[in-house]
């Protein structure tokens, strides 16, 4: 990663794979990464989905076991947490009428908790890989979006549509969902990376050149407003305002202290762009609704606004309702996350008797699943992890070289927006998600070694 990084693991040396296995492993990350956001296509429907990035996983969890076997194993960021929360998952499949979609989904979490390790055991302890692989993993973001794009465009030019799921207009204008179910997914999957780049560009970062992370951040947040997914483009524009108005604290700051330098004024160029551009775009909306207000209408359907059909907002309304109704009967024992249909549909007097059925009856609020999947008991240990997730980077980034710190920062803060986003959505074991925990758990365990060897260091020459 940054200069300092082959202190890393010199003074604690670890079982290095082979030449030919470390780039099979590499290759087989990055198809991972490219793939994770998925779900209407190189999916295999056997009773439940099967991701093309799962089949690829799995061989690299039996290289991570065998390495973490044969040398010393890597803590990764969370383990403790997140495995009790398995456990408890396991242990609440009896407790839903159609036991296998509960069983599916322990399988799936086991997936998602092997992706952790896995990244964590395989590219920690390389620096140079890692770099390249947390450089794909933005490279991933702008070719998702870059499909969307020309998932737009096809139908405006007259050609057929490819993996569309929606449209404003049927045949003309889609709804671009990218390779996922729904376009409020694939702008979920895009804010990640959106945020991600946003944070980076912010921190000046060395990761990629400017230009480089300037055409993703473009690419990613043209891909979330072609979407028309309302809630994440309220997110991206939460993050722009963010961006641009935080430097205006900071000069008004210096001001009160009689600090100003041309320099500082030069720095506010980039968030007054920012800010134009917002303006500049809200006007522009604002024509075109006034041209043509039959616009407004098409946008706000699903809402309930101005007397339009309210589908959207309705259907995520009721379904968190009936998330937390599952939860409020039976607080202490939970329908394990495979069993919240199941679990619904008990309430409404009905049986799930296939994977069919369950998809009528799912779950909304990501938070609110966890609580009816685990009961309160059950919850802690999840939420735990959520925190230390969080805190544990953010405090480590404190006496971490600039470079890993400002990656951190980034990483945490993207996955802030993911949570937030997610509460809108569902569900908890959404791929991309946990790739990008993992991706987060692999950077805090190679940034954790590299600040203990420089402590390590430190002390050497200060006794010395």
């Amino acid at each position: 990663m940054a200069e300092s990084l082959p202190l890393a693991f010199a003074r604690h040396p670890t079982v290095r794979l082979s030449l030919p296995v470390q780039r099979f492993s590499l290759v087989a990350a990055i198809l991972i990464l490219f793939t994770s956001s998925f779900d209407i296509f190189l999916v295999v429907n056997v009773g439940g989905n099967y991701r093309f990035c799962q089949f690829v996983l799995a061989p690299l969890i039996v290289l991570a076991t065998i390495k973490a076997w044969r040398a010393r194993r890597i803590p990764t960021l969370g383990s403790v947490g997140l495995c009790i929360w398995f456990l408890f998952q396991t242990a609440f499949i009896p407790t839903t009428e159609f036991w296998p979609r509960s069983v599916g989904y322990c399988l799936w979490l086991a997936l998602n908790i092997g992706l952790l390790f896995t990244f964590v055991q395989l590219f920690s302890y390389d620096p140079r890989t890692l770099r390249t692989l947390v450089r794909w993993y933005l490279y991933s973001f702008a070719f998702v979006s870059a499909f969307g794009m020309v998932q737009f465009m096809l139908p405006l030019l007259g050609l057929p549509g490819f993996l569309i799921q929606q449209w404003w207009i049927p045949g003309a204008l889609p709804r671009v969902n990218g390779f996922s179910y729904e376009p409020s997914y694939f702008a979920s999957y895009l804010l990640i990376g959106f945020v991600l780049v946003s944070s980076l560009r912010r921190a000046k970062s060395t990761l990629l050149p400017s230009r480089a992370l300037l055409g993703i951040y473009c690419l990613t947040g043209l891909g979330i407003l072609i979407s028309s997914s309302r809630m994440s483009i309220v997110f991206l524009l939460a993050e722009i305002l963010f961006t641009a108005i935080r430097p205006w604290i900071s000069f008004f700051g210096d001001i009160s202290r009689l600090r100003i330098v041309r320099s500082r004024l030069r720095s506010l160029v980039p968030s007054f762009l920012s800010l134009a551009f917002v303006a500049a775009m809200l006007g522009g909306v604002v024509v075109a609704l006034r041209a043509n207000p039959e616009l407004l209408l098409m946008f706000l359907n699903g809402t309930g606004v101005s007397d339009t059909a309210a589908h959207s907002v309705v259907e995520r309304e009721s379904s968190f309702e009936k998330t937390l109704t599952v939860f409020v009967q039976h607080p202490w024992v939970g329908r394990s996350l495979g069993g919240i249909p199941s679990a619904i549909a008990e309430t409404e007097g009905e049986t799930i008797h296939s994977f069919e059925d369950a998809n009528t009856t799912e779950g909304m609020n990501i938070f609110a699943e966890v609580l009816a999947a685990s009961g309160v008991i059950g919850a802690i240990p999840f939420f735990c992890f959520v925190v230390v997730t969080i805190r544990k980077p953010l405090k480590l980034a404190r006496i971490a070289p600039t470079f890993d710190a400002s990656l951190l920062r980034a990483l945490v803060r993207s996955l802030v927006f993911a949570w937030a986003v997610l509460q809108f959505n569902q569900n908890v074991l959404r791929t991309y998600l946990w790739i990008h925990l993992g991706m987060l758990a692999t950077v805090y365990a190679a940034t954790l070694q590299i600040t203990r060897d420089q402590a390590e260091g430190s002390r050497m020459t200060s006794s010395e």
